[in-house]
């Protein structure tokens, strides 16, 4: 019985002190001022979804996840919008989380499919979405709609909070940031978001990372643009994909879609993004080219590039490459 109660003690102590702990570790997180919120409700509102997104919605209405990550495509397959999409209390309902450039655009794509079905599409104005880059306390997720992001974990976590409330009330120790870290963490893991990184209707999903970032499903059915998807997935190569870049010294003057030469001047890729007053970037590279690479030159500018660690360490169709090759 003593032994029962010193176990019992102990866990408690051990458990408050982790609560401490956490009280005490500063928090850093950064609002998403750039991002926005539409809110998809009605008793149609998953199978509506689930005929327009990349990825499986029943995830979601299954309570395996509490966010995804999806794109909306066009007919032809390319990409019109880049989403994370929440599920929150409220029943019959969801939250996607997109480019503020996008929301009325999104919206309206929406509508345009919703035809007799039983549901609202709208802006949701009352919702601000942050980053945390740090552990958040263990009772957050009682007062916002809190989730890891769903792409990679070093990401951090995704907060949804009223607008009218604060979330250093919520948070002790909580640090906001003023630069935008987010971004150059993106681009330093080579992760495109939002209409600038993904102008619409000009990119194919599979090439910005949409299987790796766990933003498709192969096995959920008929979507919109799921056909070239599908197919260049199971019986083509993809040559291509989005890559930090990395800039070896001050930064000058470039335009996005700068063209990425190597040390014989041929074509190997182009910019996509970068960030003011920083080093870090991302570009659509060819990537067997840049990867065996001695030099890559973006304008007057020497860059280098890197195979993000969080990819797969071998896609099944570069394995199947690489053994044909072989042969």
């Amino acid at each position: 019985m003593w032994r029962r109660v010193q176990v019992v003690n102990l866990r408690a102590l051990v458990a408050r002190s982790v609560r401490l702990v956490h009280q005490q570790c500063v928090v850093n997180a950064q609002e998403l001022k750039e991002r926005g919120i539409v809110k998809v409700s009605g008793k149609d509102a998953g199978p509506f979804l689930q005929g327009l997104m990349t990825n499986d919605i029943k995830h979601l209405d299954e309570k395996t996840k509490y966010s995804m990550y999806c794109m909306f495509l066009n007919t032809q397959g390319r990409i019109l919008y880049d989403a994370i999409i929440y599920s929150p209390k409220e029943s019959d309902s969801y939250l996607i989380e997109c480019d503020t450039e996008c929301l009325q655009p999104l919206v309206k794509h929406l509508s345009m499919f919703r035809v007799r079905r039983k549901i609202t599409v709208a802006v949701e104005e009352k919702l601000r979405p942050w980053v945390l880059f740090d552990q958040p306390p263990e009772d957050l997720s009682k007062e916002v709609i809190l989730s890891k992001d769903p792409r990679v974990k070093e990401l951090g976590w995704r907060v949804l909070i009223d607008s009218d409330r604060s979330l250093s009330q919520l948070i002790q120790n909580l640090h906001v940031e003023n630069a935008d870290r987010y971004t150059e963490l993106r681009y330093q893991l080579g992760i495109g978001e939002g209409y600038k990184d993904m102008p619409p209707g000009t990119c194919f999903p599979l090439e910005y990372n949409c299987d790796y970032l766990h933003g498709v499903s192969f096995h959920k059915g008929c979507y919109l643009g799921q056909e070239l998807t599908a197919r260049t997935y199971h019986t083509g190569v993809i040559r291509k994909r989005l890559m930090p870049v990395v800039f070896q010294q001050p930064l000058d003057p470039v335009n996005l879609e700068t063209t990425v030469t190597d040390e014989n001047g041929s074509r190997v890729g182009k910019l996509r993004g970068y960030l003011d007053g920083s080093i870090y970037g991302i570009g659509l590279l060819r990537i067997q080219q840049v990867l065996s690479a001695s030099q890559l030159k973006i304008g007057t500018n020497l860059i280098n590039t890197h195979r993000p660690t969080w990819w797969p360490i071998e896609a099944p169709k570069d394995r199947t490459q690489l053994d044909s090759s072989s042969l």
